[in-house]
């Protein structure tokens, strides 16, 4: 499996991140496999009752929205010790009599495998006031929820450390919960310290925040947990006023990863409606392709083609027969069957070794796209099936299927009218179009050796791009470093290449072609991508002395921008 490195999609000048999918330190691949009863949706509060928990004496509530530069949001991470994910917030500020009496953001954290929505209210000192969760959408670690524990976090501030254990009691059972909920606590912390208790925010002139603002709000008790339709943002989109353009985005846990869609429109009842289609369409081919959910059908497949054939939708044999295509083009340098060998090298637990050649030699057979026998049937109306030629042939579309899965969000977006767009699925991009009064989108790329820094950025419209990188997941043995990107015709971690970024004209295309260029370096790589038309590339690898040396085709260099420039 090969996890992509995640870019940062931006606007054109000045240069405002706009489709970030960091999470608090380095998203990688799901490792552990989700329990198929895991997801229960819990709504506690609405957007409307939260608030009213948090400014239960105000007469009017009013909320500020910006977006953070890229130079902002650095310094934001670097006062918070994390990655973030958001590129900008939603403030609402609480007032009596035109007094502010206080702040609160609504927010979301990653629990164990979903993201989980909760409010962090804090006072003009900036103390928190209240915490509460409003939607929670796993079946295990919901005690997060009690009073008992969200009392532990009042009266805090930023100056206040909270950590597990130590400032907040751990519930046992709900450790990734509480290590997210501190986290996303202090997020909100920082954002009301840097931006408005220090005075770079002048809200002065924000607007009334919806319908909040009429009469006084009275508290609501937290409800019973009861099972509904996931609204998955659970904020309620605005109404567009006087034909003004907005931004409007929704991010979910998709994948294992975080897809985000973002539009600008001046109607955000329609690109609202749009983005949570395109975000539907994603979750739908996560449950035709994942390999982690054992009900899906590419798990039905893995588990019962090497016995018989396997009906298969449409969509799936579309996949692996475009994966079968890039093996052919790659000489096998990209295959959808290497993950037993990823398995062996131990990077599915996190726990890489060096295997023995032997069992790197015994389980090679195994690894091979033309173990995969795709029968279309000659009836249209009924589905096709996949047979495998070995016992032990596995199919992972984890190098290309998020891809796939951003081309079929795509079409959502199209069909709804949609004339600009930035679909981002775990650093597989695709931009529509380009953002209002702007002449193209802007995609950072980031710096392969150093987190904190991107080498540039691109300038796309209606183009897709991706990352591979040997620094998402590796281990080092001996003093060499082994990364999770695995050369399928020799079982063994690719070296040399550090890591290549592509532009094309789908998400699938640029998915399984930055792991081509990557699997075959740097000459063998570039000189694929420059035979195809519509293709462009950068690579990143190591110089005969051992120093990082980066090459671009044309077309990559009349696209790309240089920080320094």
């Amino acid at each position: 499996m090969i996890i992509k490195q995640i870019l940062i999609a931006s606007l054109l000048l000045p240069l405002p991140v706009v489709s970030a999918v960091l999470a608090p330190d380095t998203v990688t691949a799901q490792t552990e496999t989700e329990p198929t009863d895991n997801f229960q949706l819990q709504t506690y509060l609405t957007e409307e009752q939260a608030l009213a928990l948090v400014f239960p004496e105000c007469d009017e509530i009013v909320a500020d929205e910006f977006i953070m530069t890229p130079e902002e949001k650095k310094s934001l991470e670097k006062l918070l010790s994390r990655r973030l994910y958001e590129d900008d917030f939603k403030v609402y500020i609480g007032k009596q009599k035109e007094k502010i009496q206080g702040y609160a953001i609504i927010t979301e954290e990653i629990g164990k495998f979903h993201p989980f929505t909760f409010i962090v209210g804090a006072d003009t000192e900036g103390k928190i006031s209240n915490v509460a969760v409003l939607v929670y959408r796993e079946s295990r670690g919901g005690e997060i929820i009690k009073k008992r524990f969200l009392y532990q976090f009042m009266g805090k501030s930023f100056k206040n450390p909270i950590r597990i254990n130590k400032d907040i009691i751990n519930i046992t059972g709900a450790t990734m919960s509480v290590q997210y909920m501190c986290a996303g606590v202090r997020k909100v912390l920082g954002v009301i310290n840097e931006y408005y208790l220090s005075g770079k925010r002048n809200v002065g002139d924000v607007k009334v925040a919806g319908s909040h603002a009429a009469t006084p709000a009275k508290e609501k008790p937290i409800a019973e947990t009861t099972k509904s339709q996931d609204t998955k943002n659970n904020h309620p989109l605005k109404k567009g006023e006087d034909g003004e353009v907005k931004l409007i985005k929704q991010t979910r846990m998709i994948m294992g990863t975080f897809a985000e869609v973002s539009i600008y429109s001046n109607d955000e009842k329609a690109a609202g409606k749009a983005i949570e289609a395109a975000l539907d369409e994603m979750e739908r081919m996560d449950r035709i392709m994942s390999n982690y959910k054992s009900d899906s059908e590419l798990s039905q497949v893995n588990k019962k083609a090497a016995k018989s054939p396997v009906p298969c939708n449409a969509e799936l044999l579309d996949v692996i027969a475009q994966s079968q295509y890039y093996s052919e083009l790659s000489g096998g340098a990209f295959d959808i069957t290497v993950s037993p060998i990823v398995a062996l090298w131990g990077f599915f637990r996190e726990k890489g070794h060096v295997p023995p050649d032997k069992e790197i030699e015994k389980l090679l057979p195994a690894v091979s796209y033309k173990n995969i026998v795709i029968d279309k049937g000659g009836n249209p109306k009924k589905p096709g099936a996949v047979s495998f030629k070995n016992a032990k042939t596995q199919i992972d579309l984890g190098g290309i299927g998020k891809g796939y899965a951003v081309d079929k969000a795509l079409e959502i977006i199209k069909k709804s009218g949609i004339d600009n767009g930035c679909i981002n699925l775990g650093g597989n991009i695709y931009v529509l179009g380009a953002p209002q009064g702007k002449q193209a989108w802007k995609i950072g790329v980031q710096h392969p050796r150093n987190q904190d820094e991107i080498l540039g950025y691109l300038e796309l419209k209606d183009e897709a791009t991706a990352t591979s990188g040997d620094y998402e997941r590796f281990f080092e043995f001996k003093g060499k470093r082994y990364s999770h990107i695995i050369n399928p015709q020799t079982g063994r971690p690719v070296s040399g290449t550090i890591a290549t970024t592509v532009v094309a004209p789908t998400g699938t295309e640029v998915d399984a072609l930055s792991t081509i260029v990557f699997v075959l370096g740097h000459e063998k790589g570039m000189e694929i991508v420059k035979r195809m038309p519509h293709v462009d590339a950068m690579i990143a690898y190591e110089g005969k002395d051992g120093k990082m040396a980066i090459d671009m085709t044309q077309g990559f260099k009349e696209k790309f921008k240089k920080t320094d420039e």
